[in-house]
């Protein structure tokens, strides 16, 4: 283009590029960042999602996942081997979760052309697989609700030494502890899936960023694939039906299934407000932040089951819009 004035060609700055880590040292950022969850509490659980960028934007010029990642998995394996699976074993759980988990199942995306409801539904379902896998490695030879139950009540013992030197009432301390104790034996795979549901969806629109060729729609746009209905219907019936650890198996695909549900109900949700409050980080946290309140999560998810069958959210304008 030319300068009216100067009929010179107009010069434009160059975007700045994202610095492109080599193989090895983007597994090795990956790992000291997924790291944070067991050095820093609390604030770990932020600085851990980071881990998948690097992996993920050496990947992006075409190179596969595994020459960043693979090297690593195989230290830790190693290690675990070795004689250090006290610390190996956690690190490589987190670090196959946030990291290798992600960068494989972007890569089908990528090839296979597949969904974005497939590729948030097959990383959230393997990363239950590998969840549930590992407890029943480590429980064994007891149920994995025994084991659990067993972690849970000596971390309650400590909780309740705690709060007696905090004064609080005894009886009611003993009786909280207790309901949760009872509900982590059979839902506490759960939790870390739900966290690995918040790294995804933080992670899908940073994707074309990093120069990643899929196709991300706005969230209010998101559904999840229609075949996630018969796998709703089917861990609904293993819920009923079976016993013991196939049960728990079953309650736990359960709560992930509806986990999903719960975030297109949240996105049916957030399309209807953005026709009159727009789509800002208010709007975004607040109504997150309430659609998390007592029973409201189960209703959420009931909309989005419900919007799989008959669309609930309103016809959207080609420029994104809602109409």
């Amino acid at each position: 283009m030319m300068n009216e004035n100067t009929n010179e060609p107009e010069v434009h700055a160059p975007r700045p590029q994202i610095p492109r880590l080599g193989a090895a040292a983007s597994g090795l950022v990956a790992l000291l960042l997924v790291g944070g969850l067991f050095v820093i509490p609390f604030l770990g659980l932020l600085i851990a999602p980071l881990g998948s960028l690097p992996v993920l934007h050496f990947q992006s010029r075409g190179a596969p996942g595994y020459r960043a990642w693979g090297p690593v998995v195989a230290l830790l394996v190693v290690a675990a081997v070795g004689g250090f699976a006290g610390f190996a074993l956690p690190l490589l759980s987190a670090y196959a979760l946030l990291v290798v988990l992600p960068s494989t199942t972007v890569d089908l995306w990528v090839r296979w052309r597949i969904s974005e409801g497939q590729w948030i539904a097959s990383a959230v379902l393997v990363g239950l697989l590998v969840t549930l896998a590992v407890l029943l490695a480590i429980a064994s030879p007891q149920t994995p609700m025994d084991a659990i139950a067993g972690w849970m009540r000596a971390a309650s013992e400590d909780a309740a030494e705690l709060y007696a030197a905090w004064g609080l009432a005894e009886g009611s301390v003993e009786l909280a502890l207790d309901a949760a104790e009872r509900a982590a034996a059979w839902v506490l795979p759960s939790v870390p899936v739900a966290y690995l549901v918040v790294v995804l969806f933080w992670m899908r629109p940073r994707l074309p960023l990093l120069g990643l060729p899929v196709p991300v729609a706005t969230f209010e746009e998101y559904r999840n694939d229609d075949w996630l209905a018969a796998l709703f219907v089917l861990a609904g019936g293993g819920t009923l039906l079976l016993d013991g650890t196939l049960r728990w198996v079953a309650i736990n695909l359960l709560v992930t299934v509806l986990i999903l549900y719960f975030v297109q109900g949240l996105a049916m949700i957030r399309a209807h407000l953005a026709r009159w409050f727009g789509r800002g980080w208010l709007v975004r946290w607040g109504v997150a932040l309430l659609c998390l309140q007592g029973p409201m999560p189960l209703l959420v998810a009931a909309l989005g089951v419900a919007d799989s069958f008959h669309p609930l959210r309103p016809r959207l304008d080609d420029d994104g819009g809602t109409k």
